[in-house]
């Protein structure tokens, strides 16, 4: 199938954002829809309110890494899990519990959706039907509140930085649930953390994503990198850099990934004022064209040729910060 549209879900900024600290950078959340051809953007959905599901100051309001199942979405707020319908966007449910906080992602796994609740390290498995939890696992192996209070509405606070792992990706290998885990640079198996993939390698790369190439498994480093794993031997295979072969790079976090046959869709949000410097090391590369930074970005990247294909990149203002990129099939 050749994708002629994309979903793309994230944030906007908010303009002292940075100033007010964690968990309060983002004001509008928004969902865009990009016309591959024609290389427009056109926001389709947008949420700007809090509610009894957010702090009452400051909510922070971004859209992150959503899934589809048929005709329904499921497009995850940092407190939330939305079930559209498309194309109409008809808001069917919202499931939300006291122990959401700062989600990354969404996926259904058979008759479950399990949500990474980044902010308490821990995955949350949902009934698809009803939006009961049915499991709550933390992403280190350890009891789920050996470090919070399940008596604490977490909707209601702001940030629990620092994460000890801050799972972002939940995936299927070997018929098992695996999570992407962005503070030990690695993924791991649910059922037994033991079982790991090193994705950092001793780096401090910031992974993100899961997806399936055939069968290789493909994560995002915020540098722009993407890491090329062996399912089998759980080993990374390359750390491929989409642009090796071009003078100029664009500046952004790189996370968000769409593959369609051998077409990677690479999301790169519009870089923030950060307090972990750290993950920034990348931006001292040579850069021109991108000197003066850029808006966030979608790169289409052909993996079979190696060669960028285009660079879409957002109007100013629509969305900043990419967290998830899906197929849209409706005219």
């Amino acid at each position: 199938m050749t994708v002629k549209k994309l979903l793309v879900s994230g944030g906007c900024l908010r303009p002292n954002g940075f100033e007010l600290g964690e968990g309060k950078y983002y004001d509008r959340a928004s969902l865009v829809l990009l016309d591959l051809q024609r290389g427009e953007f056109t926001e389709i959905l947008s949420k700007s309110d809090g509610g009894a599901n957010y702090p009452a100051e400051h909510p922070n309001q971004q859209y992150t890494a959503a899934c589809l199942d048929g005709d329904i979405l499921w497009l995850p707020t940092d407190t939330e899990i939305l079930q559209y319908r498309l194309p109409e966007l008809e808001l069917l449910s919202c499931y939300s519990h006291p122990c959401f906080h700062n989600i990354h992602s969404v996926q259904v796994v058979g008759d479950e959706l399990a949500v990474t609740s980044t902010g308490l390290d821990n995955v949350v498995l949902l009934d698809r039907a009803t939006g009961a939890i049915n499991r709550i696992i933390n992403t280190q192996g350890l009891d789920p509140w050996h470090r919070f209070d399940a008596a604490t509405d977490y909707r209601l606070v702001h940030s629990t930085r620092p994460h000890d792992s801050h799972p972002n990706y939940v995936f299927q290998l070997d018929g098992k649930l695996w999570v992407t885990r962005c503070s030990t640079e690695d993924a791991v198996c649910l059922e037994d953390v033991e079982q790991r993939i090193d994705l950092g390698e001793g780096e401090d790369i910031s992974a993100h994503d899961g997806l399936w190439w055939g069968e290789t498994l493909v994560f995002t480093r915020v540098d722009g990198m993407l890491i090329l794993c062996d399912p089998v031997r759980k080993k990374v295979i390359e750390n491929h850099d989409p642009f090796r072969l071009h003078r100029n790079r664009p500046k952004g976090w790189c996370r968000g990934l769409h593959i369609d046959g051998d077409m990677f869709y690479i999301g790169y949000s519009r870089l923030r004022k950060t307090n972990l410097k750290s993950k920034l090391r990348f931006l001292s590369q040579g850069n021109f064209k991108y000197g003066s930074g850029n808006n966030s970005l979608v790169v289409a990247y052909n993996m079979k040729q190696q060669k960028v294909d285009r660079v879409y990149e957002s109007p100013e203002g629509m969305v900043d910060a990419i967290y998830g990129i899906l197929p849209y099939t409706w005219d």
